[in-house]
């Protein structure tokens, strides 16, 4: 082998080292891509289960209902339903067989969340509390339990496919 031929040879090698250098620096920015989303991901679902106690306790019903999926269910205490719509008949109609008092000034306390995210759905569990202020002024307990969630994406946000509801405290 020449000298010539010896640094063309030497270029290649480097040459190699190079773009295989590069290839893994691209493989590195889409798994670091990945779990970037899958975290903006958690913590949008997080803000879903965070705004369904939100809604609830200022009483936007239709704001409620919008944070199911178009063919969206719930199910629990107040009985079941389907569709945004739906669900805010449901839960404005559960909301006007109460006492005012019981949830005037109510608090739900939404936690011990755990969510697992993939791709495009998500499962989730969490407890709840519901919290009102009592005669005397100080917060009792009113109910408490727990969710059972499923969400997907549609169109580009996060939406309960099914939420399931069991109380577990009821005073």
């Amino acid at each position: 082998m020449n000298a010539q031929q010896g640094t063309i040879a030497a270029l290649v090698i480097v040459s190699s080292f190079g773009l295989a250098n590069l290839a893994h620096t691209a493989s590195d920015g889409a798994a670091l891509e990945a779990r970037l989303q899958k975290l903006e991901d958690t913590e949008a679902v997080r803000q879903v289960l965070i705004d369904y106690g939100r809604a609830l306790d200022s009483r936007d019903f239709k704001a409620y209902g919008s944070l199911f999926a178009k063919d969206g269910t719930w199910s629990g205490g107040m009985g079941s339903a389907q569709t945004p719509e739906g669900i805010q008949k449901m839960v404005e109609g559960g909301f006007a067989k109460m006492s005012p008092e019981l949830y005037t000034d109510s608090n739900h306390v939404m936690t011990s969340m755990d969510i697992e995210v993939s791709g495009d759905t998500a499962k989730a569990w969490s407890r709840w509390l519901w919290v009102i202020k009592a005669a005397d002024g100080k917060p009792r307990l009113e109910r408490g339990g727990r969710y059972e969630d499923t969400l997907v994406r549609e169109d580009g946000k996060w939406k309960f496919k099914t939420r399931a509801t069991t109380t577990e405290i009821n005073k």
